[in-house]
């Protein structure tokens, strides 16, 4: 006899377990398929994840139901991703329907009621209803009419003109049967078949492309591999002939030519008849990586994005699992990509927080892609100027494997870095955003007909409005933050929800009419730049002017062109852009980046500024960088401007140390959302008395874990959301995730739990 244990399709905590069907012999099901069973009486739709003989000991003995049906025997998700969802979710606390649903993107849909005739069109009964209810006839034709002869119960009341209580009516007396049935995004018409071993005969060997005239995206012909680039590849290749999981850090000083790097291995990994994955930060970034690798791969590569529509999706999945594709391109969802013979996993500017999943389950790209490579005995190669201080902490232990490059290409020199004191510049009378310094480099850089970048990590114009009588600051009605203000459009602004309003001619508190604007963001750096240099073209790179994909590409293809002479933005303006007339960079105003509430802000604006410096003198030009603070002092400034990140690591590990944080202990944070704020607090008591439990119970002593909270999240509403949250931490992962699976388990079916939307995040890289 044999068993199937199905995860039945419901991303609910409750439901969150294994149910065991018996297989009738008619049936032949494997596992990753999707199957029809009952559940409480009621049929639903699950996952398939393992075949089985025996059943467990509390079910013995006991009558197993049926498995009714196999829904689609066409699409079977592959085992290695069956087994990286049960993984997922047991490392991210989360539902394991949910994990499955981001491992295998193409199910993502919605859970509906269908109406089913439970007699055919033929049957004597139904001819006689036509003859004695044509009312009753005309809701089954409607029925029959339809493609699969079944109806969704919302548009089958539509159609059909009968009420929900008459359809329960029907469905007691047997005409009708209600199914739950899951909607997927698969074009209608498409299966999706499991993945095929690749024939290698297919793709040419790319060793024939080595010897081609190779140039980059700028059309500059790319240089020969420098000695540090040659060693860096041949300890990878080294690596992968061993043929055993590894991970390697490849830590490169901006300009040092890490993308080519990832282009010899890439190639080395397809010459050998198995594939690879490049992942990158950002979306917009996938489309600049391609051109890189565009001549040599061709159509056995492709960018897999999660802007993609689902047909495009679909059908690039499809040509994956087929073996067509030997090279997948593309931002963190695209870890999942079901390649065969998967070999190496690449993520270039690893540190970059966008790996971080924002939504359940809270993965990060990094853990997925060596839980992927110790399935196939692959590499994980991550690069970055600027390394996570737990990445570069595993390498310094030698958990990780470890290699540098020192250098630019072609022994450039790192622009040198002018750390500018604007507490000066006040004392000196200038009041502009722009220290006298910078102005004389931009004014030379112009007429030199070189570029420049200006960095502030804050869109909008003015960091908030307020009053200067009474101190009211105009805040957003939805979330717990000042609104900020756009001068294009004249509006007020959230950055969370995205409200609007006017902005008030006088005080709505205490009715002054002292309303003035505070703060600086890059459409007021953008505003006061043309005045000062009202002939120079500029452009603005931030989320208010790239809302789109093209808007991003066309704002950066002007300025690759060198048709526009400076580029102001925020973060996105660090990640990995290479343009060979940007001479200076300036930094508009570092604090921002150092004044946040989280023990990872130094961190962050090190990297930063290291990355945003490294964008000038990348070609045959010098560069030179300007960073303007008022707190010059500060070793993260200091030690950035000096692209000094060894220092700044010995530096910031002892302050973590000292204060035990990560690396030193690992962090859970709980995030309990609802639109009532007593309900939020009576659920995050509730999860914490069972969490406190669970403490009390343990063998081991009291202190080994910690329970912070419950406590008001720092943003405490967002998008009329109240946000409460408690942080659990340990100095064992393991431990820590077994503590939060017992608590919550028991913490779902309390009653304080319903509706309240639960989030959790291990080591997040914010506990604000």
């Amino acid at each position: 006899m044999q068993y199937a244990e199905v995860l039945v399709d419901v991303a609910n905590r409750r439901l969150d377990q294994l149910f065991y069907y018996q297989i009738p012999a008619t049936l032949n099901v494997k596992a990753g398929m999707r199957v029809l069973v009952l559940l409480h009486y009621r049929q639903v739709q699950g996952i398939v994840l393992r075949i089985t003989e025996v059943l467990p000991e509390n079910l013995k003995g006991h009558n197993v139901k049926n498995l009714l049906s196999v829904v689609e025997d066409a699409t079977v998700i592959p085992e290695d991703l069956l087994d990286l969802a049960l993984w997922m979710a047991e490392t991210t606390i989360s539902p394991i329907a949910q994990s499955l649903h981001t491992v295998w993107p193409l199910m993502k849909g919605k859970v509906e009621d269908w109406v089913v005739p439970i007699a055919s069109k033929e049957d004597e009964d139904v001819q006689t209803i036509k003859l004695l209810d044509p009312e009753i006839y005309q809701g089954f034709a409607a029925l029959f009419r339809a493609r699969q002869k079944s109806l969704p119960l919302k548009l089958f009341l539509k159609r059909s003109g009968f009420t929900l209580e008459k359809v329960e009516d029907l469905t007691k007396q047997g005409w009708l049967r209600i199914e739950s049935r899951f909607t997927s995004g698969v074009p209608s018409g498409r299966k999706l078949s499991s993945s095929k071993q690749m024939d290698n005969t297919e793709f040419s060997s790319s060793k024939e492309y080595l010897n081609k005239s190779i140039v980059d995206e700028h059309g500059r012909q790319r240089p020969p591999l420098t000695e540090e680039q040659v060693k860096v590849c041949q300890e990878i290749k080294k690596a992968l002939a061993n043929k055993v999981h590894k991970t390697i850090l490849l830590h490169g000083v901006t300009g040092s030519g890490k993308t080519e790097v990832y282009h010899k291995v890439i190639t080395e990994v397809i010459d050998q008849g198995n594939t690879a994955i490049l992942l990158v930060p950002e979306i917009s970034l996938t489309s600049q990586m391609s051109y890189f690798f565009q001549q040599e791969f061709g159509e056995h590569m492709i960018l897999l994005h999660s802007s993609l529509k689902s047909s495009a999706k679909a059908k690039a999945w499809q040509d994956i699992l087929d073996g067509k594709i030997k090279l997948v391109i593309g931002a963190r969802s695209a870890v999942f990509a079901p390649l065969p013979n998967l070999k190496l996993i690449i993520l270039d500017e690893e540190h970059e927080g966008a790996y971080k999943q924002d939504e359940n389950p809270k993965y990060h790209a990094r853990d997925v892609a060596r839980r992927r490579m110790e399935q196939f005995q692959g590499i994980v190669l991550l690069g970055s100027a600027t390394p996570s201080l737990e990445t570069y902490a595993a390498a310094q232990s030698g958990k990780i494997g470890f290699t540098k490059m020192e250098h630019r290409v072609a022994h450039r020199p790192l622009p040198p870095v002018e750390i500018v004191d604007m507490r000066e510049e006040m004392m000196k009378g200038n009041r502009s955003m722009f220290s006298m310094a910078l102005q004389s480099r931009l004014r030379l850089r112009l007429e030199q007909k070189e570029q420049s970048m200006l960095f502030l990590n804050r869109r909008g114009y003015s960091t908030f409005v307020n009053c200067r009588e009474c101190g009211y600051v105009v805040r957003c009605p939805s979330c717990d933050v000042a609104l900020t203000y756009h001068s294009q459009g004249q509006v007020m602004r959230c950055h969370y929800c995205n409200h609007e309003e006017v902005p008030p001619h006088s005080c709505p508190e205490c009715g002054s009419r002292y309303i003035r604007f505070f703060g600086q963001g890059t459409q007021r750096v953008e505003e006061e730049l043309q005045g000062l240099f009202p002939k120079a073209k500029i452009l603005r790179l931030d989320w208010d002017t790239t809302r789109s994909q093209e808007g991003y590409q066309q704002i950066l293809s002007v300025f690759r062109k060198q048709e526009a002479d400076i580029l102001v933005g925020t973060q996105m303006m660090a990640k990995g852009l290479d343009f060979p007339n940007v001479t200076l960079v300036g930094v508009i105003a570092a604090d921002q980046l150092l004044n946040m509430p989280d023990f990872r802000a130094r961190e962050r604006a090190f990297q930063l500024l290291t990355q945003v410096a490294g964008r000038a003198g990348r070609s045959d030009k010098p560069g030179e960088v300007i960073i303007q603070t008022y707190t010059p002092e500060d070793r993260s400034i200091v030690l950035a401007s000096h692209h000094d990140y060894p220092r700044f690591f010995w530096e910031e590990i002892k302050y973590r140390k000292e204060r035990l944080y990560p690396p030193y202990t690992h962090v859970i944070r709980v995030l309990l959302l609802h639109e009532k704020e007593e309900r939020v607090i009576r659920a995050a008591q509730s999860l914490a008395g069972y969490l406190q439990i669970g403490i009390d119970k343990s063998e081991e002593a009291n202190d080994k874990v910690t329970i912070l909270g419950p406590a008001p999240a720092v943003l405490s509403r967002i998008k009329d959301k109240f946000r409460w949250q408690l942080v659990v931490k340990g100095k064992r992962l393991d431990k820590l995730r077994a503590f939060l699976h017992q608590g919550v388990q028991k913490y779902a079916l309390d009653s304080s739990s319903q509706g309240v939307q639960l989030n959790i995040e291990v080591d997040p890289l914010s506990v604000g």
